[in-house]
């Protein structure tokens, strides 16, 4: 049994060694423009793909369903990527990639870079980030901590934090309930934002509150 340990231990070695062998001889993108770039009069769009033969970029009308728009073909370009550049204002209009590999079309699927995605985050969307900022949000700044260890963290789920009956919380389950303050339980007690306050913590860590696999945002309230 030992001896068995070692050799399986010993081909698994071998085998991530051969893996990462082969990851080495791709290119590696220097660039920061990866994803898309996007501007009023033109969308820039740069993907990293090695091993594609082809690629092509697929623009919809909407987050689901109907037929592509427009399929354009990228082109290859430097350390691996493909790219294209669309003239004209494209805000709100949804995309995809998808490469050929060794002659075969694989499935679409959604730019990793991207800012903004659809339903269940099959297609991501261009999208202008200023203007889906909150007021002030230019004004907003961290906290000032002497030392990143002066940080007080705290774990929780958006909808957890505020969908208990009693917590004082109007608008419970939403993002928004956690702008609420002067909440208080039937005891009396802090809840929310006040609570988390009066805990002393400095930093949030939400929980999974955007895309996720068992979840189908086509049936949610």
């Amino acid at each position: 049994m030992k001896l068995l340990f070692i050799l399986l231990v010993i081909g698994a070695f071998v085998l991530y060694s051969k893996a990462q062998n082969r990851y080495q001889i791709f290119p590696t993108y220097t660039g920061n423009d990866l994803g898309l770039k996007w501007s009023p009069t033109q969308s820039n769009f740069r993907i990293r793909a090695p091993t594609a033969s082809k690629a092509q970029l697929k623009l919809y009308r909407h987050s689901l369903g109907g037929e592509a728009l427009q399929t354009i073909a990228l082109k290859k370009s430097l350390q691996g990527t493909w790219t294209d550049k669309l003239t004209r204002n494209h805000l709100g209009t949804y995309y995809t990639f998808c490469i050929e590999y060794k002659g075969q079309w694989l499935n679409e699927v959604t730019d990793p870079y991207a800012k903004a995605v659809g339903t269940n985050g099959k297609r991501a969307m261009i999208v202008d980030l200023k203007k889906t900022n909150p007021i002030g949000w230019k004004n907003d700044k961290s906290p000032l901590l002497k030392s990143a260890t002066d940080a007080i963290l705290y774990e929780l789920h958006v909808r957890d934090a505020s969908i208990a009956i009693n917590s004082g919380i109007i608008n419970k389950r939403k993002f928004i309930g956690f702008t609420e303050t002067g909440t208080k339980n039937n005891e009396g007690f802090a809840t929310g934002l006040d609570h988390l306050t009066e805990l002393g913590i400095t930093h949030i860590h939400l929980l999974p509150c955007n895309d996720y696999q068992s979840v189908d945002e086509e049936q949610q309230n």
